[in-house]
């Protein structure tokens, strides 16, 4: 009776085992996909994201606020077509390099405080000024997120509609921005 026990306990060890190294290299190869090296990659598996968000999206104006589908999809359009100029203009290139320019300047803090140049409370106070922005627009996101979530659980019909209008608004809003920037840029 004993080995019958253990025999089964081996048998199940034995196949769970397997597995669970399988699923460990699919994580590894996942992973490996979002790797900056990999930029094309990362590149489909945004757009393949972003494909599908819009489609969530649609699903819920159809089923929410039909009446506003039609403007839904030509703001997704003309979302695209600003992507493309983006790409086309440079634009994105010198988003990147003013990131990368940031994290010099960061760079150059933390070495003053080394040298003594400035206090860590100096170099605190203007890494957080340049943090302001970006912690409010996540905190932001978040939130809506969270209210999201809320309101598709509850199947709230009137919070829906009322979120879905918003975004709406907010990606005009979003989508005029990117091409004012884009004007600035090509009359500068």
């Amino acid at each position: 009776m004993k080995n019958k026990k253990w025999l089964i306990a081996f048998t199940a060890l034995a196949l769970v085992i397997p597995t669970t190294a399988m699923a460990n290299t699919e994580k590894w190869q996942i992973s490996e996909q979002h790797e900056p090296a990999n930029d094309e990659g990362m590149k489909k598996d945004w757009h393949e994201t972003k494909a599908e968000r819009e489609q969530k999206i649609l699903e819920l104006v159809s089923k929410y606020s039909p009446e506003t589908k039609q403007e839904w999809e030509n703001v997704f359009k003309e979302r695209e077509e600003l992507f493309k100029q983006l790409d086309k203009t440079g634009l994105r290139e010198m988003h990147h390099a003013l990131r990368e320019k940031r994290k010099q300047e960061i760079a150059e803090l933390e070495e003053k405080v080394k040298k003594g140049e400035i206090t860590k409370e100096q170099m605190k106070e203007k890494m957080e000024a340049f943090r302001e922005h970006k912690i409010k627009h996540h905190q932001g996101r978040q939130e809506m997120r969270e209210q999201w979530k809320k309101a598709i659980d509850s199947k709230d019909k009137a919070k829906i509609k009322e979120m879905l209008n918003a975004k709406l608004q907010q990606m005009k809003e979003h989508n005029q921005k990117m091409k004012t920037l884009m004007n600035e840029q090509t009359k500068g």
